[in-house]
């Protein structure tokens, strides 16, 4: 079953239509759950998350080829198309919302007309993304807002500016930029933006302190004698959610303990490596960390099969005995990396 998965990515990056795409992202869906098992978690989630990358970069490559057709504005002499959220992480699940944006550089007089290039090629290719089955992010993290789909001087006037205002979205704007992952252009224009981004963030202390703060929220629904809290009314009474149970708890004290000590990496477990090999956390800790979000995303992986809104709400007595056990515990983690972080964020 692992090798139709591989002879899918190769079928995506060989399509010639969007249409093609579609009917692999489809397949790609079918055949992992076939393939999912606990046991075979890792090598998987490397799979889905290649199987991603090659959907979304052909798409990419389309757009591209659509608007030089179209002779609109000038392409930048440097310029690059990266993913963020879960797909900058590379821990998504088959059916994720797009989170990507466009990043260029060109010479001076040649801007306006590289903008028009840029809006061009990201209106398609964000539609391109909605036809194969990526949703639009309902917060607007794509390339067709002008916050992420921006000239290199005009990202680092914008991100130096998160920096010194701190405003409460400037901190939830930091924390989906470091996600940055290059996916289809000039990598190294990427690369280099994120690393520098890290850079400017670890010099400032009241501004780590306030990102400390902000891995508090949301508060983990696990209540003081161990009981899962789920929803309590309406369509998903009974059901928790996925991410905010804890996964973005864990995932956001890794981003936080990466600013701190300056690791660049844009995907969680490199930066769970370098944390861990820094000493940055308990290894007791560390390693229930690693272990916790395996199980948010087995769980993530086996139950959001569909796409829609309601895709990451699960309903809790619908998870296995072993899921829900796993889970109290993973729950657990994500509320003692929240505890340390405070402790942490507040001594800075």
């Amino acid at each position: 079953m692992m090798e139709s998965l591989y002879e899918l990515i190769k079928q995506a990056e060989q399509a010639k239509t969007v249409g093609e795409l579609r009917v692999c992202h489809d397949e790609l869906a079918r055949r992992l759950r076939l393939a999912l098992q606990w046991e075979r978690l890792e090598p998987l989630s490397h799979i889905v998350s290649d199987a991603h990358d090659v959907l979304m970069k052909r798409a990419f490559q389309l757009a591209e080829e659509e608007t030089l057709r179209a002779a609109v504005g000038i392409r930048p002499r440097k310029w690059c198309w990266y993913v963020m959220g879960s797909l900058g992480r590379r821990e998504p699940t088959i059916w994720t919302d797009q989170d990507h944006g466009i990043l260029f550089e060109c010479g001076e007089h040649a801007e306006t007309e590289c903008y028009e290039f840029v809006r061009h090629v990201a209106a398609i290719g964000t539609n391109y993304l909605y036809e194969i089955g990526y949703p639009y992010c309902p917060g607007y993290v794509m390339a067709t807002n002008k916050r992420w789909g921006q000239s290199l001087h005009d990202w680092e006037n914008q991100s130096k500016a998160y920096i010194r205002d701190r405003l409460p979205n400037d901190i939830r704007f930091l924390f989906i930029a470091i996600d940055m992952r290059p996916i289809y252009g000039d990598s190294q224009l990427v690369i280099d933006s994120r690393k520098a981004l890290f850079d400017w963030i670890h010099r400032e202390p009241q501004l780590l302190r306030q990102m400390g703060e902000h891995v508090m929220f949301p508060a983990v629904p696990l209540g003081w004698f161990n009981n899962v809290q789920t929803e309590r009314w309406g369509t998903y009474s009974g059901s928790i959610h996925m991410k905010h149970s804890g996964y973005v708890q864990i995932v956001n004290s890794l981003k936080w303990l990466s600013c701190f000590a300056n690791i660049s990496a844009a995907t969680t477990l490199e930066r769970w490596r370098e944390i861990t090999n820094q000493a940055l956390l308990p290894f007791p800790l560390a390693k229930e960390a690693k272990d916790a979000l395996s199980v948010y995303y087995y769980v993530r992986l086996k139950y959001a099969t569909e796409a829609g809104a309601d895709r990451d709400y699960v309903l809790w007595r619908a998870l296995e005995a072993n899921e829900q056990k796993w889970l109290k515990k993973a729950m657990r983690t994500a509320k003692r990396l929240q505890q340390f972080v405070a402790r942490q964020a507040g001594g800075k």
